[in-house]
């Protein structure tokens, strides 16, 4: 292998954009369908950035040692044609929304090539007026957490990882414990991102919202569903919630960026997931499965 990590990511959104700053020492290759500069934008600092960029159909995993999947859920059939290709030896990262990356993309990949992990990064894109260019906002700063596989990739990565700087906010822990705190970060989504869809609001206007009383309910569901698959999860995670929407208050949630911009949604992998998950336990979610309707209905206004 050579002496740098040969970096994929997939995606050219803003958590695309992010990571392609983030690892410019690596000289990701960026793959998808927005090619030029954009701007990121992260406190007073701004800087212009233009990755070396693929398309879908000009990309290759050969070319890769190891790809970071930065793209939403209604582009995983592009992943998963991309990595119907995939060696053995390629290591795969997903920080997406949501949770069935496991059913999605095992096969093609194998259990020890896919690393799913959570970020609690926010970005919002927006067009720089100001430059003429695309942008991408980063309105809170957090830390990603990966499993630690047996992949031989892995204590490469973290040399990485250690050389840019980034060995403090990129975490590893046991797959168990990463599955409880994937479960903390699914059902924060679950609540944030469609109430703020539906009220047009920032994540620290919600709880002003009438809206908001539906996140006891959502959580309760929620909560029911996950001790049913023997995830223990803590017992102040109402508190979180709120204090995440305080702590990322300028942020528009990704399902609300969805909506202005009439993409579809995540609602599918995140209450989705939870409703998909009730009813293979004979358990009932039906806050979830009222607001995945409000959510397709505004995806499709004039269905």
């Amino acid at each position: 292998m050579d002496m740098m990590i040969r970096l994929g990511i997939l995606g050219t959104g803003a958590m695309a954009r992010y990571y392609a700053k983030l690892f410019a020492g690596l000289n990701p290759v960026m793959v998808g369908r927005q090619d030029g500069s954009y701007a990121l934008s992260q406190g007073r600092e701004k800087t212009i950035v233009t990755p070396r960029f693929l398309t879908w159909t000009q990309a290759h995993p050969s070319m890769f040692d190891l790809v970071l999947l930065a793209v939403k859920w209604p582009a995983m059939p592009l992943v998963q044609a991309f990595l119907q290709e995939a060696s053995p030896n390629l290591l795969v990262i997903s920080l997406m929304n949501g949770m069935g990356q496991e059913e999605t993309l095992i096969p093609p990949l194998s259990s020890d090539q896919l690393m799913v992990g959570i970020t609690t990064t926010a970005v919002t894109l927006y067009y720089d007026e100001e430059i003429g260019l695309p942008a991408a906002r980063v309105t809170a700063v957090g830390s990603a957490v990966l499993p630690l596989l047996p992949h031989p990739l892995v204590p490469f990565f973290q040399q990485q990882l250690h050389e840019l700087g980034l060995s403090e906010s990129w975490k590893f822990l046991s797959s168990d414990a990463l599955y409880q705190e994937r479960w903390v970060k699914l059902i924060q989504n679950s609540i944030i991102n469609p109430l703020t869809a539906l009220t047009h609001s920032t994540n620290g206007d919600l709880p002003q919202t009438h809206l908001w009383t539906l996140s006891r309910p959502l959580l309760q569901e929620a909560r029911e569903v996950s001790q049913a698959l023997g995830v223990a999860l803590p017992p102040n995670l109402a508190s979180r919630v709120l204090q995440l929407c305080q702590k990322t208050s300028a942020n528009k949630s990704s399902m609300l960026q969805d909506i202005e911009h009439h993409r579809m949604t995540e609602i599918d992998a995140i209450n989705g997931y939870i409703v998909r998950q009730a009813h293979e336990l004979k358990l009932k979610a039906p806050t979830h499965e009222a607001l995945i309707q409000l959510i397709h209905a505004m995806e499709n206004p004039d269905s």
